[in-house]
């Protein structure tokens, strides 16, 4: 939780020094903090938007191993990746949740079935946790997807994978360094690096852009953490040469009814063979992904026309009996993957293993994905404590976060009804669970006469809202609905029709004049144009 005072505390922490001063409050930085707060190092993070508010909110939501990495036989990020799903799958159930993958194989199909039997044979080895695929006949997977392409249709495979609200992840896990020790402010930005008197980098200058002040932030070590625009960072350290070559991967999001799925759908694209996800979540079907490299502005990204026509053929060859249209697409986004520069003629030919390395004293990482965030951060940090001063090296644990879960678990059925028995309805109750976790029973209770829905057909209640405004870490609307809830991301334009109507709720708990109110909702209008569907509707 983030308790009235969070920011105006954690700012003035940041100006006593530090061991390590983490840029980039995305999933790599968070598990970096996390990971050096547990080890008891003095550790401190600056974000310059909201937390996760670049690509960590922007992904696939997919906790896997990755297929199309063992594909091409790049098999130490494959195994990294399934060990990393299933113990954040274990540790944290609240946050990472299995799901079932059907592939289905057709006559002619680009990358015939048997291949895919046995790279998923493989798949299920690369862990100590066992999975088995299963191998099921043409009727068997018509049955599990009703609105699946008959024709040509040979057989399926089962597999198991995970997903997550990327976004909500993030924000557990800075919770969790900050609960361990460590110090997190967003709306933080770097505006240069300082030097010690050997030239090292020793530190940053950082300006709160609430408040407009700045104020030099010293540190041993300073990581590098920011993704795609890490390049930015390290010119600030002097560097020249770029090491980035981002790509870009769009989305489509349609509303459930549209496209309702018991289990994920891995097929092959009928423009050109490669695989494209159609995953169910309690708000809405999500297809993606393409991968394309990324020119022009690292702000904002938006999935291009193409791409999303790309995604939408794809789906109407896919699922022919839902007879989806372009006006179907209830939402679109893009996220940008920090690829590490190759030779790669394409962005799916690059490895996508994390890297880690040091330039004038700034310790740099990228290349790394969702899926492998704690490893990566573990990695970074080992890197950090061998630059030390040796009396402080001395001092530091040992890693801790493979055993360590993310805070406000809870068991979900157990929850649920407590909240039933506060008066809260099915829907209003398994969305609490879902984004707060343990936080829900208190968030309901702190708020009773606010367990209704805020409009029809949604899981989302007022008391919920209040209790992200006062202890999430929201510091401006589009934090409150694009990321602590996803509204502004699954339905865009329902998120404008519905904002201006929670005025009173929102101004009354976040203290809000009526100038900030209507500043916000520019912002806001602004932010959730990024995720409509352009080119489609």
């Amino acid at each position: 939780m983030f308790p009235p005072g969070w920011r105006e505390r954690g700012w003035r922490r940041l100006g006593e020094g530090l061991d390590l001063l983490v840029i980039g409050g995305g999933i790599t930085g968070a598990g970096i903090l996390h990971d050096a707060a547990l080890r008891g190092l003095a550790v401190g993070l600056v974000e310059r938007g909201d937390f996760g508010c670049g690509t960590s909110s922007r992904s696939s939501k997919l906790i896997h191993g990755g297929l199309r990495y063992l594909r091409k036989m790049q098999l130490g990020i494959t195994r990294t990746a399934c060990r990393e799903r299933d113990l954040l799958a274990l540790s944290s159930p609240h946050l990472v949740w299995p799901v079932r993958f059907l592939y289905p194989s057709y006559e002619n199909d680009a990358t015939p079935g048997w291949q895919v039997d046995l790279g998923l044979a493989m798949y299920d080895h690369l862990t100590p946790v066992r999975h088995r695929h299963e191998k099921v006949d043409a009727q068997a997977a018509a049955a599990l997807v009703p609105a699946l392409a008959r024709p040509g249709l040979e057989f399926g495979l089962l597999y198991d994978d995970a997903l997550s609200d990327d976004a909500r992840l993030v924000l557990a896990v800075v919770t969790a360094g900050v609960l361990a020790g460590g110090v997190a402010v967003s709306y933080a930005q770097v505006e240069g690096l300082l030097r010690g008197r050997d030239g090292e980098v020793a530190g940053a200058l950082v300006r709160d852009l609430e408040s407009g002040s700045t104020q030099e932030v010293r540190a041993h070590v300073v990581v590098n953490a920011t993704g795609v625009w890490g390049d930015e960072v390290r010119a600030m350290a002097g560097a020249t040469r770029s090491k980035l070559r981002p790509s870009r991967g769009s989305h489509l999001l349609f509303a459930r009814h549209r496209l309702p799925l018991e289990v994920a759908v891995t097929a092959l694209s009928p423009d050109d063979g490669r695989p494209v996800f159609s995953v169910p979540h309690p708000e809405g079907t999500l297809v993606g992904t393409t991968d394309l490299f990324h020119t022009g502005p690292l702000d904002d990204p938006r999935p291009s026309a193409e791409e999303a026509a790309y995604l939408l053929r794809f789906a109407q060859h896919v699922f022919p009996a839902a007879r989806l249209r372009a006006q179907d697409v209830s939402g679109a986004f893009a996220g940008l993957r920090p690829v590490l520069s190759s030779h790669a003629e394409t962005p799916s030919a690059a490895s996508r293993e994390e890297a880690v390395w040091e330039e004038r004293g700034l310790v740099s990482t990228a290349g790394g994905k969702l899926t492998t965030f704690r490893a990566t951060a573990e990695k970074v940090v080992d890197t950090v404590v061998k630059r030390l001063p040796e009396e402080r090296q001395d001092r530091v644990g040992p890693p801790q976060t493979a055993v360590v879960a993310l805070p406000w678990r809870a068991e979900r059925a157990e929850l649920a009804h407590g909240l039933k028995r506060l008066g809260v309805g099915d829907e209003v109750a398994q969305g609490l669970v879902r984004r707060l976790g343990a936080l829900a029973l208190p968030a309901a209770a702190a708020d009773p006469e606010r367990l209704r829905p805020v409009a029809d057909g949604l899981d989302l209640c007022g008391a919920e809202l209040v209790w992200h405004v006062r202890f999430g870490g929201v510091l401006h609307l589009e934090d409150l609905l694009l990321r602590r809830v996803r509204l502004g991301m699954w339905q865009p334009r329902l998120c404008m029709e519905i904002a201006p109507k929670l005025r009173p709720l929102l101004r009354r708990a976040a203290g809000w004049s009526v100038s900030r109110w209507n500043g916000e909702i520019r912002r806001l209008e602004r932010a959730v144009a990024n995720w409509l569907p352009p080119g489609v509707v």
